[in-house]
């Protein structure tokens, strides 16, 4: 073996599950983000966990509002899901200049993005600094999908979206 970088590792290790991260801003509007570091923490109580940059603004809404959805999107939208990771929720509205469609979610205020493969709706329960990201921890509230949806993984780090 040879030695790599972080980045060549994440390369090599890809395919990463692509989801859509969804919190709502002051204004009452949805942010949305591209988000592959993510993944299931319990089942009981049922809780995931996602890792995102301490420079993005989905962090902050989530601390300041303690819920987000996190919807696994499929391959309908990978053309719109690759250019939410390209742009920052802080000078667009990701959802509308995409045409992601949203719906209302049961348990949190924060949108689901429609036909997903799986949406989870999800509450704050820790976050835990991790160098220049936050692990956030999430209490699972309401979570729904269609199993024929074939779902989005990212490779070469978002170098491209697509399935397996």
């Amino acid at each position: 073996m040879t030695e790599l970088t972080l980045g060549q590792a994440q390369r090599l290790t890809a395919p990463a599950p692509f989801a859509l991260l969804c919190v709502r801003k002051a204004d009452g509007s949805d942010n949305l983000m591209a988000v592959s570091w993510w993944t299931y923490l319990s089942n009981h109580p049922p809780m995931l966990g996602v890792c995102l940059s301490k420079k993005g603004l989905s962090g902050s809404l989530i601390e300041r509002g303690g819920v987000f959805t996190l919807s696994v999107v499929g391959e309908q939208l990978q053309d719109a899901a690759l250019q939410c990771g390209r742009c920052s929720g802080r000078e667009h509205d990701k959802a509308r200049e995409f045409g992601i469609p949203l719906e209302k979610a049961s348990a949190v205020e924060a949108s689901l993005v429609s036909d997903s493969r799986a949406a989870f709706e999800c509450r704050l329960a820790d976050q835990i600094e991790a160098g220049d990201h936050v692990f956030y921890l999430a209490e699972i509230l309401a979570c729904r999908g269609d199993a024929e949806i074939k779902q989005l993984f990212a490779f070469d780090g978002y170098a491209r979206l697509g399935t397996v």
